[in-house]
C-alpha cells in the first residue's frame, strides 16, 4: 500500500490539498494576461470542487457596483456584466465589508446529531449561522481576493442545490486566495507596463504629426482617430473654442475607414455603428458650460444617473449618449478646446488609464493648437515687423523645449514609476527567500544528521528500502544540496543587487539637489543596460579619486543612461573591436577657477557627420526613422546638464573616428543666500569605484 494510505485522513487531505494548490497555481501562472489568470481560476476550481458554476468579480466601493469579468456555468444564463451592490441581495454587507461568505442555502438548520454525524467524517461539512442569497443561487461559497488599488475582488463558487460546503473544501479556497492574489499583481504590473508602452507610443504619433505639420485639421483628425482606437470608444468629438477660422465645412479621411466629420469649430470621428451627431451638437449645454467654467474634467458613468443632465435632453437622446469623458484642452493661461469621448454601446466606468491616457492627449493638443495658432500669427505679421516675428519664433522655439521637456518629463516620470514598482514587486519575494535560505540550510543539515544517525542505529536495509535509496540516488542528494543550496544565495544576492541598481536608477525620492557619488550613478547605468552590452563589447572604466558631487541624482542618471545608449547604438554592425571608454576627473573652471568634474563617455564608432553637427542638441532632431525615435534624448540631456546643473555638455567626432561626448559640471551648485552667493560644502572626497578597468 502506498505510504498515504497509513495516514490518517486529515493529513491525508492535507497532502492532496498542496498537490492540487500546486497544480492549480502552475496552471494560474501560465499567462501573465489578466483575464486569462482569472478566468484559469474559475475554470479548475468549478472542475475540482464540481460546482453548478463559478465567478470572479470586482468590488467598487467608491461607485458601491460590482462587475463580473468572468464565468463558468451550467447553464444557458449568464452573470457578466455590472451591478448595484445592493442587486445581490443579502450578501451585500458581507461584500461591502470584503468578507467571506459560506451559505449552505438550507431554509433550516440541520438537526445537533446531523451536525455531530458531519463532524466526525474525514470532511466534515461547515455550517454558517445565517443563510444570505447571492443572485439566484442556493448555496454560494465566496473569497476575497485583494487585487486593483480601487477594488476588492472575489472568487464566489455556486451551487444551485442546498450544499454543506466541506471544511476542506472552504480551507482550500481559502488557501488559493494567496497565490492567486500574486498571480493578479503580477498581471497588473505587466499590463500597465503595456498600457504605458502604447500611451508612449500614441503621443510619440501624434508628436511626430505635429512637427511634420501646422495642419489643426490634419493633426486633430488622426488624432482623434487614434483616440478612438486606443480607448474603443464610440464617437470623440473636439470643440475649438478660438479658432474657428481654421476649421471649414466639408468631409475628409483622416484615418484608414474613419471619416471626419467638421462643422465650424467642431470635428467628430466616430465608429460606423454610431450616426454623427455634428449637426445637433450643443456647443453650450450644460456639460460644456460647466468645463469652461471650472476649466475641469467631467466623468459621467451613466447619463442617466447626472443631475446636470436633464431628463428628455434632445442632443443626448438623438446622439444615443450613454456614458461620457469630457476634458478641457487647455495651456496654463487659456482654454483652446474641448474633447468629448462618448460611449453609446453601453454604459461605461471610465477606468483612471482612460483618464489618464486622455489627458495625455488633451494636454498634447493644447500644446499643438497653441503651435499652429503662434505659426499663424507669425506668417502674418513677419511681413510687418521683422522684430516681432523674431520675438514669435523664439516663442515658437520654447514652446517647443517646453513640448519636449513636457513628453521626456511624463516618459521618464512614467519609467521611474514603473522601474521603483517593478523594483518593489521584485524586492519582496526574494527578501522571502533570501530571508528563508538561512533556515533551509539549517533544516537540511539537521535532516542530514538525523538520516545518518538512522543509518547508524539501524539494521541492515530489507531489498525494497535499498532499490528505493539506489532509486533516489541518496549519496547524490546529499552532496548536491549544499551545492544547490549555494546557488540560490547566489541568485539572490544577484537579483537583490540588481533590484538596488533599479531602486538607484529611478531614484523617485531624490528630486532635490544633494551630494553623490558620480561612480555610482555610472555603475547603476551600466548593470541596468547589462543585456543590451553584447559580449563583443568592451568597456574600459579610467575613473580618477573624486569627492561627492552636488547634483539632481534621477536628471544625472537620466543623462548617463542616455548617452550610454548612444554610445551603443552608434557601435551597431561595427566588426572591429567595439570599445566604449568611460573617463572621469576633476578639473578647474577656466573662468571661475572653481573645482569641477568631468565625465567623457566614448565609443569607437561611426562618428557623426559634420553636416549634422550643429543640430545635435536641437530638439526633435533624430536621424532615426519616424517613429523609431523623437530626437529628445540629447536635447533633454543638454537642458539638464546646462539648464539646471550650469555645467557644459559639448562632443567631439570625425566620420569613421571615435566620438567623445564629455559631461563637466560644478562640483558644488550654487544657492542664494540672502545677500549674496554662497557654496554648500560636499562631503570628504572618497576612494574611486575602481582604476582602469575592462569589462
Amino acid at each position: 500500500m502506498p505510504l498515504i494510505g497509513w495516514l490518517n485522513p486529515t493529513i491525508r487531505h492535507s497532502v492532496q490539498q498542496g498537490t492540487l494548490l500546486r497544480r492549480i497555481v502552475d496552471r494560474i501562472r501560465n499567462s501573465l494576461e489578466l483575464k486569462v489568470v482569472l478566468q484559469t481560476a474559475v475554470d479548475e476550481i468549478v472542475d475540482l470542487l464540481k460546482l453548478d458554476g463559478g465567478l470572479f468579480f470586482w468590488y467598487f466601493p467608491e461607485h458601491q457596483r460590482v462587475q463580473v469579468v468572468c464565468e463558468r456555468v451550467r447553464r444557458q444564463t449568464s452573470y457578466m456584466g455590472h451591478y448595484s451592490v445592493e442587486h445581490l441581495g443579502s450578501v451585500a454587507p458581507f461584500i461591502q465589508a470584503g468578507e467571506r461568505v459560506v451559505s449552505t442555502g438550507y431554509r433550516t438548520t440541520p438537526s445537533l446529531l446531523a451536525k455531530i454525524g458531519y463532524w466526525f467524517t474525514a470532511d466534515r461539512a461547515f455550517f454558517p449561522q445565517t443563510t444570505v442569497q447571492f443572485l439566484d443561487v442556493d448555496a454560494v461559497l465566496l473569497v476575497p481576493v485583494q487585487g486593483l488599488e480601487d477594488s476588492i475582488g472575489f472568487v464566489a463558487c455556486l451551487s444551485n442545490q442546498p450544499r454543506c460546503w466541506k471544511a476542506i473544501e472552504v480551507d482550500f479556497m481559502q488557501s488559493i486566495s494567496q497565490p492567486l492574489e500574486i498571480a493578479i499583481r503580477q498581471a497588473q504590473l505587466y499590463e500597465r507596463t503595456r498600457k504605458q508602452a502604447w500611451r508612449e507610443q500614441l503621443l510619440n504619433q501624434i508628436t511626430s504629426e505635429t512637427r511634420q505639420s501646422f495642419d489643426l485639421k490634419k493633426i486633430l483628425s488622426r488624432s482623434l482617430a487614434q483616440l478612438l482606437d486606443a480607448l474603443a470608444v464610440d464617437r470623440c468629438i473636439v470643440h475649438l473654442l478660438s479658432s474657428a477660422e481654421i476649421m471649414v465645412d466639408g468631409l475628409e479621411d483622416g484615418h484608414p475607414d474613419r471619416p471626419v466629420f467638421c462643422r465650424d469649430s467642431l470635428l467628430e470621428v466616430c465608429r460606423e455603428s454610431c450616426v454623427p451627431s455634428i449637426d445637433y451638437f450643443d456647443s453650450h449645454g450644460p456639460i460644456a458650460r460647466w468645463v469652461m467654467q471650472t476649466r475641469q474634467s467631467v466623468t459621467i458613468s451613466d447619463i442617466a444617473q447626472d443631475d446636470r443632465i436633464t431628463a428628455g435632453n434632445g442632443e443626448y437622446e438623438q446622439a444615443r449618449i450613454r456614458s461620457s469623458l469630457v476634458i478641457p484642452v487647455q495651456t496654463q493661461d487659456e482654454l483652446h478646446a474641448v474633447l468629448y469621448l462618448n460611449q453609446c454601446s453601453h454604459i461605461r466606468y471610465w477606468s483612471k488609464d482612460d483618464q489618464k491616457l486622455a489627458q495625455a492627449v488633451a494636454d498634447q493638443l493644447a500644446i499643438s493648437i497653441q503651435q499652429v495658432q503662434l505659426y499663424t500669427k507669425t506668417q502674418k505679421q513677419a511681413a510687418t515687423s521683422t522684430a516681432q516675428a523674431i520675438h514669435l519664433a523664439e516663442t515658437l522655439k520654447n514652446l517647443k523645449e517646453m513640448q519636449a521637456q513636457v513628453i521626456q518629463s511624463e516618459k521618464m516620470s512614467s519609467l521611474g514609476q514603473i522601474v521603483a514598482g517593478l523594483a518593489h514587486e521584485i524586492n519582496n519575494p526574494i527578501s522571502f527567500i533570501y530571508g528563508n535560505i538561512p533556515y533551509i540550510e539549517r533544516y537540511v543539515k539537521d535532516l542530514v544528521r538525523l538520516l545518518e544517525g538512522f543509518q547508524a542505529e539501524m539494521p541492515p536495509l530489507n531489498q525494497a528500502l535499498q532499490e528505493l535509496v539506489e532509486e533516489v540516488e541518496l549519496d547524490f542528494i546529499l552532496q548536491d544540496l549544499p551545492l544547490i543550496l549555494d546557488s540560490m544565495r547566489e541568485g539572490s544576492n544577484r537579483i537583490r543587487d540588481i533590484v538596488l541598481s533599479l531602486r538607484r536608477f529611478s531614484r523617485l525620492d531624490e528630486a532635490e539637489c544633494k551630494a553623490i557619488d558620480v561612480h555610482e550613478c555610472l555603475e547603476s547605468a551600466l548593470s541596468l543596460l547589462q543585456n543590451q552590452l553584447h559580449p563583443d563589447i568592451v568597456v574600459i572604466r579610467n575613473y580618477a579619486t573624486l569627492p561627492y558631487i552636488e547634483c539632481y541624482p534621477r536628471l544625472l542618471n537620466q543623462v548617463f543612461m542616455n548617452l550610454l545608449i548612444n554610445a551603443i547604438e552608434a557601435l551597431g554592425q561595427q566588426t572591429h573591436p567595439k570599445i566604449i571608454k568611460i573617463t572621469t576627473q576633476s578639473m578647474a573652471d577656466q573662468l571661475t577657477g572653481e573645482p569641477w568634474v568631468s565625465v567623457a563617455i566614448a565609443d569607437n564608432g561611426c562618428g557623426i557627420s559634420p553636416t549634422i553637427h550643429t543640430k545635435v542638441f536641437d530638439p526633435f532632431f533624430t536621424t532615426k526613422p519616424i517613429g523609431q525615435g523623437v530626437g529628445l534624448g540629447l536635447a533633454v540631456c543638454y537642458q539638464t546638464i546646462v539648464g539646471q546643473h550650469h555645467g557644459h555638455l559639448r562632443f567631439r567626432s570625425e566620420p569613421g573616428q571615435e566620438t567623445e561626448f564629455i559631461v563637466e559640471i560644478p562640483m558644488m551648485q550654487l544657492e542664494l543666500g540672502s545677500d549674496h552667493l554662497v557654496y554648500s560644502q560636499p562631503p570628504t572626497p572618497r576612494a574611486s569605484l575602481s582604476s582602469t578597468s575592462i569589462s
